[in-house]
């Protein structure tokens, strides 16, 4: 994606430093507390380094959003329920990583700028559910789900399942949700998958 930047390119190493300090300081504080000053501090910057880079804190964070590395496809040869699994102990992952909750927290302040939006679902939202629907159609088109089975529900039920399971707990329960994240994600799988074929049959 194409930057709005000052000056010539910089190091690359202390962009990405920025960028997830921006990540982790919009998650952290949201729109109102994120500013050039709070990303310096936590990247161990100057500000100056901040606004030869970017002409404001609007473009800061569209930047930092585009560096989002998408989730990793699950391996070829995968069962559907292996492949669903897989993918949504990376979503709950993501969430929990360091910035993650800047993807969460863009759920709710992203639709009042119809750009920052666009590039949120462009970015990161898209390209994950494209790739899990389409395990999804994939199964169906051989037989191992019925054919009047929802792509759209059953991925909504799994990793509407994980996002909600991140919101709900509190910091103190994070290490046990980590800890028992495998058995969670499997069982909301496994009765999403249930749920498939018995409206099906």
């Amino acid at each position: 994606m194409t930057r709005t930047t000052r000056g010539r390119p910089r190091d690359p190493a202390v962009e990405r430093r920025i960028a997830a300090a921006a990540l982790t300081i919009y998650g952290e504080v949201g729109w109102a507390g994120f500013n050039f000053e709070s990303v310096a501090r936590a990247a161990d910057v100057s500000r100056d380094s901040l606004y030869r880079r970017w002409t404001d804190r609007r473009a800061l964070l569209v930047d930092a959003i585009g560096r989002v590395p998408p989730p990793p496809a699950p391996p070829a040869g995968l069962s559907l329920r292996d492949a669903l699994v897989r993918a949504a102990l990376s979503s709950l992952e993501r969430y929990l990583a360091p910035g993650g909750h800047a993807l969460i927290r863009l759920y709710v302040e992203a639709p009042q700028d119809p750009e920052l939006l666009d590039l949120f679902h462009r970015e990161v939202v898209t390209p994950a559910v494209q790739a899990a629907r389409q395990l999804v159609r994939d199964a169906i088109a051989v037989g191992q789900l019925p054919a009047d089975a929802s792509p759209t529900a059953i991925i909504d039920s799994v990793f509407g399942a994980v996002l909600l399971h991140v919101l709900v707990t509190p910091v103190e329960l994070r290490p046990r949700m980590i800890e028992q994240a495998q058995p969670y994600v499997t069982d909301v799988v496994d009765m999403t998958l249930r749920g498939a074929y018995y409206r099906g049959s």
